[in-house]
């Protein structure tokens, strides 16, 4: 399922559902509920996808539900029109030295997050943004982390890495010098700003959390006291 809301567009919601009308067949069926009219509708008719696809971690950006493309081929719904369409990956993303390790949203903005299998001793994360006609990606950042290594050992090992994206957190001015993305190193959380390059521990762990990257893809919550947005 996908909530569909933001508080500057419409005081009503929208959840939409992904599922088998019946069960052991792959075919999918779109179902919308709105709280508006406070009734499930069938959005459109039952389909078949080639390849096992993942329908979870849906991200609400721009009136437009995104499924995360962490397993098999990514999706987007679109509520006007009610509409489903394959979601675009950065060239090269499908390979396998190549692991998504975020998708989500701040400020307006869709993230995805990439990271080159670990070689020559160089930690590299690309910060993709999505176009605004759903088109496509532009690398928004390139971030050198290998100066994380020496503070956080526990990050790399000498065949994968053992820390996850948890968050994209773009900055309120348009300078954004206040941007900073989130990791868990498995032992610890902690911050690193996009623009000075400074990064702090904010929280640690008794014991270890994971222990490959390809293992699973948690979900994060942010915490806010009121629905403004992040």
């Amino acid at each position: 399922m996908g909530l569909a809301y933001h508080q500057t567009d419409c005081p009503h919601y929208k959840v939409v559902c992904v599922c088998r009308p019946e069960p052991g067949v792959d075919l999918f069926q779109i179902q919308v509920y709105s709280s508006d009219t406070k009734k499930w509708e069938i959005s459109c008719e039952s389909f078949c996808i080639g390849k096992p696809a993942l329908f979870s971690h849906g991200v609400y950006w721009n009136r437009v539900v995104y499924w995360a493309p962490f397993s098999g081929p990514a999706f987007y719904f679109k509520l006007d029109v009610e509409q489903l369409h394959m979601l675009p990956l950065p060239e090269g993303s499908g390979s396998s030295e190549i692991f998504i390790m975020y998708f989500g949203e701040s400020r307006g903005h869709l993230h995805l997050v990439v990271y080159k299998n670990y070689e020559d001793n160089c930690l590299c994360l690309n910060v993709y943004e999505m176009l605004s006609d759903h088109s496509g990606w532009f690398v928004k950042y390139q971030l050198q982390l290998d100066e994380l290594l020496g503070s956080f050992p526990e990050m790399i090992s000498e065949y994968t890495c053992y820390f996850k994206v948890i968050d994209v957190v773009r900055g309120e001015e348009e300078e954004e010098e206040d941007t900073f993305i989130v990791l868990n190193t498995g032992k610890k959380i902690i911050t690193y700003n996009v623009h000075d390059k400074s990064f702090k521990q904010v929280s640690s762990f008794t014991r270890f959390l994971f222990e490959d990257i390809s293992m699973f893809h948690p979900v994060y919550h942010r915490y806010t006291e009121t629905l403004s947005s992040f």
